[in-house]
């Protein structure tokens, strides 16, 4: 089945919910007036992954070849059932992923059920009735806020309405909207912090170049304020509005708005959805949104309350799983939310900015005078005059665009052509000064790395959904066309790739052919430090990126363990890794690509403390301290330790009992 196939049977579809991005309907089972097309894959993959009855929805992606199987337990009872579970399958990658909802507090619920059914089924004007009755009483009005159970709930006591069977009916006296639906008061003030320096997910912001000159931001529960004055001081028109602390300042539209440990003090899941609403209501261009995550535990005295824990200040904290959070960015926001880092979510207006901003996370940095002259290419060029001697700084700025891009520029890609052409005569002429200089094979390396990391971008944008060509930016799609031919040839070589990345073997061949790293055959894993990711290989930087699109910027951690045979990964966090001689383990966290899910690991508590030991592995061979290392390791050894016996080696605590047995004295790389 191709994709024009899929779109087209999707389309034929004679009834269903349709929404922008999909279409609902009841399971027709073998109802011939739906395409035989998608009748046979959505019984043939029930068989294949034993997806039963009780998933009685189907969802038919509209943006790619996705589908849905949803399981609504209470359809026909509840005139507005929740939903239990979901399985998600691309068709194009075949990757699953399983959520279940049973536990949530507010799972999304259905509205208007008639659109799901045929004309004849015998329920459909049941619920039609109810649909009418619920228009007339004005309760369908919000939409983004009615989709999930806690807050459908509220919009009905507002107005002293309820069900009796699939009939609307009154309660009595309608209830004042009112958040805090648990009894005991939660002391929320407590939880903002007085920061001397710029939160975490705002310096994220800024470092991922997020907050653009000229951009103004809003920071939404900017508790005593520090994120805003920070902001102001690097020159962005800032405000901060706070529920607590800054309840009268005025909530106004931002470029950017930052949603900062917000949902995880807010005990009340309904409340929890109406904040990210309206943080999203006043963004124009992309919302920031940081939470706690599981895993990151680190309270001696708690009680659960709710979905959450009060701590002993009596305030609550919610810690979520990596995919809840996600799925309740995505639920509410209907857009993809983009993991920037550990519980630090982007969420973009235009589709096409996510996919400049995936992509730029693709993108290597080229010192082209570093790569001429590891080719032995770079020339002098003193024998005649040219037109870099006069032009040097223009002409450093025009190569460095051609070199970023793999060709040449566009008016609006670079301002500065029109005195390129006259410096030079012409833009082909400008480029040949930089090969005759450079070399032609620099100009080869610098299109082959920019072919690589838009093949990069393309492959692992098939883990979750396909992208229409129509939502990329103009610059993307001249660069797909220009080193593919065209966005379909370059998703088939991503989707060649992402098979290779699949296959064990392949991964393992291109890992031991590398001069750097560790590679631990026995156990199957290689790891590299985060300053090495640009030199892998694209099959092992598709795999690492297929990572980043579930878990943020694997550039934050320490060392990056790639699960050659169980498609997975590791990301390890150390205290001090540059400059400790034998670094502690703070945090590990697992991305499985397989389940499409993420674990955190806290190394901070428990009796023992890893450390790690021969650290020189992980870093590159000409890295300006490895030969202090390689000396301390030295020593090591003639302690009986030896690499390829201890992994990552013995804990602090052993560690502390061998110092004093042998009476060392560790001060920086030396013992």
């Amino acid at each position: 089945m191709t994709a024009a196939e899929y779109r087209q049977a999707v389309e034929a579809l004679p009834y269903g919910k349709r929404l922008p991005g999909a279409v609902y309907l009841l399971d027709p089972g073998n109802d011939p007036v739906i395409p035989s097309l998608l009748r046979i894959t959505v019984a043939e993959l029930r068989k294949r992954l034993e997806i039963g009855t009780e998933f009685n929805l189907l969802k038919f992606h509209t943006a790619s070849p996705k589908l849905s199987f949803l399981a609504y337990p209470d359809f026909e009872k509840a005139p507005h059932p929740a939903l239990a579970e979901a399985v998600i399958i691309d068709l194009v990658t075949g990757k699953i992923r399983r959520d279940d909802y049973r536990a949530r507090a507010n799972p999304p619920i259905l509205h208007r059920k008639e659109t799901l059914l045929p004309p004849d089924h015998p329920l459909r004007e049941k619920f039609a009735k109810l649909t009418r009755q619920e228009e007339a009483a004005g309760l369908l009005e919000d939409t983004a806020r009615i989709g999930f159970r806690l807050n459908w709930e509220r919009t009905l006591a507002e107005k002293g309405l309820g069900f009796k069977g699939h009939h609307l009916a009154e309660t009595g006296e309608p209830v004042p909207a009112i958040h805090s639906s648990p009894k005991k008061k939660i002391h929320r003030h407590k939880t903002a912090l007085v920061r001397r320096e710029i939160s975490k997910p705002v310096k994220t912001l800024l470092e991922l170049g997020q907050l653009r000159r000229g951009e103004s931001f809003l920071d939404y529960g900017c508790g005593h304020g520090g994120d805003v004055v920070a902001i102001e001081k690097i020159g962005h028109e800032a405000s901060g509005w706070d529920p607590v602390h800054a309840p009268d300042a005025p909530k106004q539209s931002a470029d950017v708005v930052n949603l900062g440990f917000v949902l995880n003090v807010i005990e009340d899941p309904a409340e929890r959805v109406e904040a990210l609403l309206d943080a999203w209501q006043h963004t124009r261009r992309a919302l920031l949104v940081s939470t706690l995550i599981a895993g990151q535990e680190a309270y001696d005295d708690v009680r659960t309350f709710g979905d959450g824990v009060l701590t002993s200040r009596n305030t609550f904290q919610k810690f979520f799983e990596p995919a809840e959070i996600q799925a309740l960015l995505e639920d509410t926001l209907h857009t993809e939310a983009v993991p920037v880092g550990l519980g630090i979510y982007l969420v973009f207006r235009d589709p096409a900015e996510l996919h400049d901003f995936l992509a730029s996370r693709a993108r290597r940095f080229i010192d082209w005078e570093s790569l001429s002259r590891r080719l032995g290419l770079l020339k002098a060029l003193r024998a005649k005059r040219d037109p870099y001697d006069t032009h040097r700084e223009l002409l450093d700025a025009f190569w460095e665009a051609v070199l970023e891009l793999g060709r040449l520029p566009r008016e609006e890609e670079f301002d500065r052509l029109t005195e390129v052409r006259q410096a030079c005569g012409s833009l082909p002429r400008a480029l040949q000064l930089f090969i005759d200089r450079f070399g032609e094979p620099s100009f080869a390396a610098a299109r082959q790395r920019r072919k690589e990391d838009l093949l990069v971008f393309v492959a692992a944008a098939q883990l979750r959904h396909k992208i229409p060509f129509n939502q990329l930016s103009l610059r993307l799609q001249r660069d797909l066309r220009s080193f593919f031919g065209s966005y379909a040839n370059a998703e088939e070589k991503a989707r060649e790739l992402m098979f290779a990345a699949g296959d064990a073997d392949e991964l393992e061949i291109a890992a031991a052919q590398l001069d750097f790293g560790h590679l631990d055959a026995k156990e199957g894993h290689f790891s590299i430090h985060h300053s090495l990711l640009d030199e892998l290989p694209v099959i092992l930087r598709v795999y690492v990126e297929c990572a980043a699109r579930l878990y943020g910027n694997p550039r934050e951690a320490d060392l990056i363990k790639i699960h050659l045979h169980s498609r997975k990964l590791t990301f390890h966090y150390y205290r001090d890794f540059d400059t400790a001689p034998l670094p502690e383990l703070l945090t590990r966290i697992k991305i499985d690509l397989k389940r499409l899910f993420v674990t955190v690991i806290d190394h901070r508590t428990g009796p023992e403390h890893q450390l790690l030991f021969f650290k020189e592995r992980f870093l590159a061979k000409d890295h300006p301290d490895r030969r202090q290392m390689e000396r301390f390791s030295a020593r090591l050894r003639k302690l009986g330790l030896r690499e390829e016996t201890i992994g990552y080696g013995p804990s602090r605590e052993k560690w502390e009992f061998m110092k004093h047995h042998f009476g060392l004295e560790v001060r920086n790389h030396t013992a």
